[in-house]
């Protein structure tokens, strides 16, 4: 019973090539370390020679993985983009042509290819382009400005494995000539849908654009929200469930009409050709995708899936599945990367799966005797599919959102019908219909939007899970518990395995948490030129500050801030601190306080008025005098500046941390005129870390501040040519002080020790897979020279 789900599978050639070589180049992909993964290879090598008499097919098997990560590695080793670098700051006047044209946020997401660079895409504010034109145009490439925060996406690596090239900067100012172009072009049908999508507001166009054209922003965020924590946002997305809803309906459709034509007397399976005749149905959903990577996996499957029933070939889904990705790597290889593309994959890897564990342990289990039993066994089927589907995405969700719904299988079993039979073939009609009448395509449009409406108010389970370690750490958890198992079937082969792979699962888990949950550091977020610090103190979190928020039409904090707190077990912030009522110190809170339970927030006394700038609806608990504040092993000396005030960056509330040693300073915005004031006040204490007042202005510091503070180390939230100012480094450049930027580094983390302390960068840790990997317990508990090395002030 044990053996039923592989066995035939693993012993066919075409799954030991296939699958060796996705998983090869998934590995290599993201660099995991050569000389682990030869260990791990020849350890189950040896392994399963010693304890598996038929080892020949996992010999080939392993001889190709090791190819496949080698070749993979080879590919990978330079991902680089060379045109980021040659052409910066430059202006770049190119012909290209324009290739599609999509909402984003509050403007437009252009692609166009040029001959000299390859595919590129570049923002615009209106719609100055339609598909098929080729244009002269002037851009400017500036560099990604992106924030390099741990576990956050980087954009050079997500626009390669979408064939981007290079992302530039329209410069509209310079002019820009197009002509009509003469071909026939896919993606001029589209454009005309969104055309006709904007025709429409609030849920119809977000939900048309969504399910037909595989765009989301313009889709309602608290409606995003509420399918976050249902389980349910996958039914948004396109992927092959939109494939396989149409392909079903013409199938259907198709199938019954031949019975009454003279096919039926051939003999031949009206089967297969009501397969090829619905074909055309999953090719229309990957055409309005725009050939999204999730939608073209599924169509590639299902076409393999037609060949092989129409050549009477009973081909098992598991080869289709993995021939189907290997296919698509040969020509694709940066798509392993994809996260559509992964979560395509794994989810439909899931369902084989579910379906394998149905048949062998659970087919026979409920009687099938009468309908309602039928219905029973038949609900549950769809229960133990979506559950063991639930398990594959596990690791790419936790990664993703920081947090996992539980409910999942509970609503899917609710909601699939809704998605399957109303919304999804309803869009897809209405936006056929828009090309025939476009009057009676809104009205209907508008119509489905007001059920939808409705159906979003159907008090589906909100259940989700935060883990209390960081994401990197489950997901290592979950590693280590997958190669228990495979040690434990090689050696138990009764049911007992099971409960003591539980058991050593649950053990080690619970010895990663403890391990995390003693630990301290500091950590500055790369959030621009702006400010957010986050304190890791035992299992309490304290923020200084919370990092910028400008826009009205774009929540920063909620894009950027908010999942890296959840993606490092984030639950409860102990303490907030405000220095001062700035959007980029202080715009972040309202958003956090949302999603986070706060204990309390304070700031300098400061006016009401300057408050509401910030649109802080519960004001801070002023400090009006010098205070100290102790949690747990920290201490806070928080001073505030003096009232009335006239300068608000400069009556900042400063705060010194203090742990077994370590002093670091957060000043704020603060001058110098403040500095010399703290100074006559005794507030000023030699320090082992600054972080740079005002985000390295000029006029923050002097030498005899320098002198005073006496820092090991200087480190600065900033970004642009004056944050960190040139006079503000070179003074630091006189003292002897380091200086390190989060625009040059990404996040800075500081790990304290017993004698010294460590300084690590966000971009120097994603070169180190390890690091990546067992952050933050590398550098705490094994230090390998990733980082910089300080010592503490002696004699103090």
């Amino acid at each position: 019973m044990e053996k039923h789900y592989l066995v035939k599978e693993t012993k066919t050639p075409i799954f030991i090539l296939t699958s060796s070589f996705v998983l090869g180049l998934f590995l290599s992909f993201y660099k995991f370390p050569f000389l682990i993964f030869i260990f791990l290879v020849l350890g189950y090598f040896i392994l399963s020679f010693l304890f598996n008499k038929n080892h020949w097919y996992l010999s080939l098997w392993l001889g190709f993985l090791i190819i496949s990560y080698l070749v993979g590695y080879l590919f990978f080793k330079n991902l680089k983009n060379f045109y980021i670098d040659h052409y910066k700051l430059e202006k770049i006047e190119l012909v290209t042509t324009i290739e599609k044209v999509e909402p984003y946020y509050y403007g437009y997401l252009n692609t166009s290819f040029s001959s000299s660079i390859g595919k590129i895409i570049f923002k615009t504010d209106k719609k100055y382009f339609f598909p098929g034109q080729r244009c002269l145009i002037t851009f400017q490439n500036r560099g990604y400005h992106e924030y390099f925060n741990p576990f956050s996406f980087e954009k050079e690596r997500t626009l390669l494995v979408k064939g981007i090239e290079l992302e530039l900067k329209f410069l509209k100012e310079e002019g820009f000539v197009c002509e009509e172009g003469k071909n026939f072009s896919l993606e001029k049908i589209r454009y005309k849908l969104f055309n006709f999508s904007e025709k429409l507001s609030g849920t119809a166009k977000g939900l048309l654009q969504a399910l037909v054209l595989g765009v989301e922003y313009n889709f309602p965020e608290e409606y995003k929200e509420k399918l976050k924590n249902q389980g349910l946002y996958h039914q948004l997305a396109i992927s092959g469930f939109n494939l396989a809803i149409l392909f079903g309906i013409f199938y259907q459709i198709f199938y019954h009409l031949l019975k009454f034509t003279p096919l039926i007397r051939t003999g031949y399976p009206l089967q297969n050709i009501s397969y090829l005749l619905a074909l055309p149905g999953a090719l229309l959903i990957l055409l309005l995708s725009g050939f999204c990577p999730s939608a073209f996996r599924a169509f590639i499957f299902l076409s393999l899936f037609i060949i092989s029933k129409i050549f009477f070939r009973n081909t098992s889904s598991l080869i289709l599945l993995f021939l189907t990705a290997t296919l698509i790597l040969i020509f694709q290889p940066y798509l392993i990367g994809n996260l559509s593309f992964q979560l395509s994959f794994v989810a439909t890897l899931g369902l084989i799966i579910g379906d394998r564990i149905f048949k062998t342990y659970f087919k026979n289990l409920i009687s099938t005797s009468n309908t309602l039993l039928k219905s029973i066994n038949y609900f549950f089927y769809l229960f133990l599919l979506s559950f063991i589907v639930s398990l594959f995405v596990f690791p790419f969700i936790i990664y993703i959102n920081g947090a996992f719904p539980l409910a999942t299988p509970i609503n899917n079993l609710i909601a699939t019908f809704f998605w399957s039979f109303v919304f999804i073939p309803s869009s897809i009609f209405i936006s056929i219909l828009s090309f025939l009448n476009e009057n009676i395509a809104l009205s209907l449009a508008n119509i489905l939007a007001y059920v939808f409406d409705y159906y979003i108010k159907i008090p589906f389970f909100e259940w989700t899970y935060k883990f209390k370690i960081p994401v990197n750490l489950v997901i290592f958890c979950m590693i280590v518990s997958l190669l228990i198992f495979i040690f434990l079937n090689h050696f138990i082969k009764t049911y007992k395995k099971y409960f003591l792979w539980c058991v050593i699962s649950f053990i080690f888990y619970i010895s990663i948490y403890h391990l995390y949950e003693r630990t301290f550091y500091i950590l500055i977020f790369d959030v621009g030129r702006a400010s957010a610090s986050l304190i890791k103190n035992e299992d309490s979190f304290i923020l200084i500050d919370t990092g910028p928020n400008y826009f009205k039409d774009f929540n920063w904090t909620k894009v950027y801030l908010l999942p890296v707190l959840n993606k490092l077990g984030v639950e409860v912030i102990d303490l907030v601190v405000i220095s001062h009522p700035d959007l980029d110190h202080s715009g972040g809170l309202e958003t956090l306080k949302k999603y986070f339970y706060i204990k309390k927030v304070i700031s300098g006394n400061f006016d009401s008025e300057d408050w509401e700038k910030t649109n802080i609806l519960i004001l801070p608990d002023p400090i009006e005098n010098p205070e100290v504040l102790k949690i747990k092993n920290v201490e806070f000396f928080l001073f505030p500046g003096k009232i009335p005030y006239e300068d608000l960056n400069r009556e900042s509330l400063v705060v010194y941390l203090e742990y077994k040693g370590l002093t670091t300073l957060f000043p704020g915005d603060v001058d110098k005129i403040r500095f010399y004031r703290m100074k006559e006040e005794g507030g000023i204490l030699p320090v082992e870390v600054l972080v740079s007042p005002h985000h390295g202005s000029k006029y923050s510091i002097d030498e005899n501040i320098i002198s005073w503070l006496n820092p090991k180390v200087v480190l600065t939230s900033g970004r642009g040519n004056n944050f960190p100012h040139q006079e503000y480094l070179g003074l630091l450049e006189r003292f002897n002080k380091l200086q390190f930027s989060t625009e040059k580094v990404g996040a800075i983390f500081i790990f304290p020790k017993d004698d010294y302390f460590l300084i690590c960068f966000e971009k120097e840790k994603r070169k180190n897979f390890l690091f990546s990997a067992l952050f933050p317990l590398i550098p705490l508990y094994l230090e390998e020279g990733f980082c910089e090395r300080f010592e503490y002030h002696k004699n103090l």
